[in-house]
């Protein structure tokens, strides 16, 4: 939190100094001009909405006629919702650590990114009516996107949430505790460890350009996100259903028995 290209660029020059020539690939996120990739900075909120879409598809939820909640309006939700929206999605919740708006007739993300903009806050936005963060989690939407701080949903709060869906993309914004009273009331979650993959996708994009030299479109970028957000989503999703676990758990099963199946193919290690 609190970083970005600026940060990585720093990293990157320190790195080359002590390494004794340029080493780009030594850190991700990087400006443009530094080895950065095109891309980068919408990809976890596009691999957010991603899987929100391909879990409503999952459910029979019709983009068009179901409304969402966006937590958190820093680069991640900022995109997820910009990118909500533009599948068919009615954000009426949005949130920054400064203010919370709701507007059950739709927010326009464009004025809200906008303002943001030229403010640097959310405060004092005119978009929608002024509400708290707690009241933003529990109002009555299709698709809750927790894209703050960890901590958000917890044992104490969960019995009070509304949403058919949650979207993790921040990183922890669930407790232990609240998985599973949201798991009891069958509500679906789709893990940090997968919604938010999108950014160190990219990432890997970005080093495997500094190490070629060779740089994609970010059209390129893009399709091959998604591609394998898709991929990654169906996989979790099988072994859920296939196991009758949660999605969070369903990510684990799928991690360790690559993992597993890695160390048997290894002979006598």
């Amino acid at each position: 939190m609190n970083t970005g290209g600026r940060e990585m660029a720093w990293i990157v020059d320190e790195y080359s100094r002590i390494n004794g020539g340029f080493t780009p690939g030594i850190v991700t996120g990087k400006p443009l001009h530094m080895g950065g990739s095109l891309g980068r900075v919408e990809a976890t909120g596009r691999g957010v909405t991603t899987s929100a879409i391909c879990a409503m598809v999952k459910l029979k939820m019709d983009p068009a006629k179901c409304t969402a909640a966006v937590q958190g309006f820093g680069n991640v939700g900022s995109i997820s919702a910009m990118h909500l929206a533009a599948k068919g999605l009615s954000i009426v919740a949005i949130s920054d650590h400064t203010a919370a708006f709701h507007n059950p007739k739709g927010i326009d993300i464009e004025a809200a990114i906008k303002y943001r903009s030229e403010k640097g806050v959310l405060k004092g936005f005119k978009g929608g009516k002024l509400i708290s963060n707690e009241d933003l989690l529990e109002l009555k939407v299709d698709v809750l996107a927790p894209c703050a701080m960890e901590n958000q949903i917890t044992a104490a709060n969960a019995n009070k949430i509304h949403a058919k869906l949650i979207v993790e993309g921040a990183n922890g914004p669930l407790t232990a505790g609240a998985d599973e009273i949201l798991n009891n009331k069958g509500i679906i979650v789709i893990p940090d460890i997968l919604a938010n993959g999108g950014g160190v996708t990219v990432s890997y994009f970005e080093w495997v350009q500094n190490r070629t030299g060779y740089y994609y479109s970010e059209e390129e970028i893009n399709k091959r996100a998604d591609k394998w957000m898709i991929n990654a989503f169906n996989n979790v999703w099988n072994e859920s259903v296939k196991h009758k676990i949660s999605m969070r758990i369903a990510a684990y099963v799928f991690a360790l028995n690559k993992v597993s199946s890695g160390v048997k193919s290894r002979g006598s290690y």
